[in-house]
């Protein structure tokens, strides 16, 4: 029964049955049919916990540990923290997080019943009912404390880890999935997610179930074959003022900003919808034949020049600025805006998650996310680790139809593949819909060349089979596909002076298509990353006629 106490309603009803504190359980989200997760199988203090798809990792199985006067502590499997009222607040709203277990006050529950055998965690300190923030039902959605009011959203089943109980099948989509399984794809807000990924026939990504293949060129390029993907850059520091982003013109003088390179005779943020209106536009052979964009952002290399100091550790100096942050953060927004409902994919930041894997922990690699962006990244960690967290669920958020992935930037990949696992477990991948990686920046034929360095980037079998291994071991470790990005164009046609150096990249990926797919590569975008390497235009036709006979083939199935 329901009574009005101070304008606040609460639920009156007898306590809940003992649970059994030798078995583990999923908490199973009556309103939402989501379960109580740690997010991102983190295992540090003050880790968001938040609802997510049942998948059945150890994040999403809890303990209760008899804690006295029928209260329980709720241990997480994976992280052996337990769920913790944050700062011990009696604020209605305030966080739940997983915090080391203390006994305290604030890190214990007790149950009582409602209907249907759910029942209410009431916090012990506050008094208030863990709860998903707004009746939230994406994968994702914040787990707060709140008043006690009986709510839908703050009812939860305990079904014993292992049994299915009556929440079916688990989905093989969602961000938050354990090591060692095949990737899921995009978030599932998302109309073109993937089918199970147990299934290649049926595996989707992007609406596509073969290898799409696509790249940097110019529209009449773009034209000439069936490609499926178009990529751009955007960078530069970000808008001086938010003046910027609600004019109804771009100025000359503003013509460095990436909202207006397209002139002053457009509104700001036309260089994103035009292209994204030419892609959905493309034709082949006279007939209409959709593209995709993939936008890579690299805006934190200048932001880096904001803060004085360039590349690398200019970048990690400006994101602990909160003046520079802020700036960067209201230009990422607006960026996501002018994405709105597009189908596109976003590349986030290439080289600099290398930078910040450098210098360790991202965890401890500091950076003001909360002061810089409180509405929409409050309650993330002030860290590099926070940062990757709060820019992929502002995609989500403002751009849901989009696929949004962290650029794959390991050094050391040769020698270090588990710490870049362990690395992108920090930055938060799972949470993201891919991974994108480049397979070198340059020609094989201008690296050769001793005014280059003098470096051997041809791929032999054994080089090639490494690099594939290394993309599949990141794809299953996040649970999310690779798209391999600013493919070398260069053929051995070739003859290595300016736009047309050598290289046996495209040859080589047309020629071992399923070696691809079977390393959950969903992608192939081939572009200089230079203005000298060879291009879609200067190749002698080589990439356009392979991907004709690639898509004359039926193209091949996603793995």
């Amino acid at each position: 029964m329901a009574v009005v106490a101070g304008g606040v309603v609460v639920v009156s009803s007898a306590s809940a049955q003992p649970v059994d504190p030798k078995a583990w359980y999923v908490l199973v989200n009556r309103n939402s049919g989501k379960v109580l997760d740690d997010r991102a199988f983190a295992t540090d203090d003050g880790a968001p916990v938040v609802q997510w798809s049942r998948h059945g990792g150890t994040n999403q199985q809890w303990r209760f540990i008899d804690a006295g006067d029928g209260n329980y502590r709720l241990q997480n499997r994976n992280s052996g923290k337990v769920l913790d009222d944050y700062g011990w607040s009696k604020t209605a709203g305030s966080a739940m997080v997983q915090w080391r277990d203390h006994n305290g006050a604030n890190q214990q529950f007790h149950l009582e019943k409602s209907s249907g055998g759910y029942v209410r965690l009431i916090n012990r300190f506050s008094g208030m009912a863990v709860e998903v923030q707004k009746g939230s039902k994406a994968d994702g959605g914040r787990v707060v404390q709140y008043h006690d009011r009986g709510g839908a959203d703050q009812q939860w089943k305990l079904v014993p880890a292992g049994s299915m109980g009556s929440t079916g099948t688990p989905p093989a989509t969602g961000g938050s999935v354990p090591a060692s399984q095949a990737p899921s794809g995009t978030h599932p807000s998302s109309p073109s997610s993937p089918a199970a990924s147990g299934s290649s026939s049926a595996t989707r990504f992007m609406g596509s179930s073969t290898v799409f293949v696509g790249g940097s060129m110019s529209d009449a390029s773009a034209a000439a074959a069936p490609f499926d993907v178009r990529y751009a850059y955007v960078h530069s520091q970000p808008a001086p003022s938010s003046a910027y982003y609600s004019a109804s013109r771009c100025q000359a003088a503003w013509s460095s900003w990436w909202g207006c390179w397209n002139g002053s005779t457009t509104a700001p943020g036309t260089y994103v919808t035009w292209r994204d209106t030419v892609a959905a536009q493309a034709t082949y052979k006279g007939s209409p034949r959709p593209q995709k964009m993939l936008w890579t952002w690299y805006s934190l290399r200048d932001l880096g020049d904001a803060a004085g100091q360039g590349d690398g550790p200019g970048e990690v100096v400006a994101i602990n600025r909160v003046d520079l942050l802020t700036r960067y953060m209201n230009d990422y927004r607006f960026f996501l805006q002018k994405i709105g409902n597009s189908n596109d994919m976003i590349d986030l930041e290439p080289d600099f998650w290398g930078y910040v894997r450098s210098l360790g922990d991202p965890h401890k690699v500091a950076a003001q996310v909360s002061a810089a962006n409180p509405a929409d990244c409050g309650s993330q960690e002030n860290s590099a680790a926070g940062l990757s967290r709060c820019l992929i669920s502002m995609a989500h958020k403002y751009a849901p139809h989009t696929a949004v992935g962290l650029h794959l930037t390991c050094w050391d990949w040769q020698n270090n593949t588990q710490g870049c696992v362990k690395d992108y477990a920090s930055l938060g991948a799972q949470n993201a819909d891919l991974l994108v990686t480049d397979v070198s920046d340059r020609d094989a034929g201008w690296y050769a060349q001793p005014a280059h360095g003098g470096r051997n980037t041809f791929w032999t079998g054994q080089q090639a089979a490494a690099a594939l291994r290394f993309y599949k071991t990141m794809a299953e470790s996040v649970g999310k596909p690779v798209v391999l990005w600013q493919i070398p164009v260069g053929n051995m046609a070739q003859n290595n002076t300016l736009n047309h150096y050598k290289d046996d990249k495209v040859d080589w990926f047309f020629a071992h298509m399923d070696q691809v797919a079977n390393a959950h590569i969903v992608g192939l975008l081939f572009g200089p990353g230079q203005q000298e390497q060879t291009s879609v235009e200067t190749d002698g036709g080589n990439l356009i006629n392979k991907t004709i006979a690639y898509h004359n083939s039926g193209g091949t199935a996603l793995k």
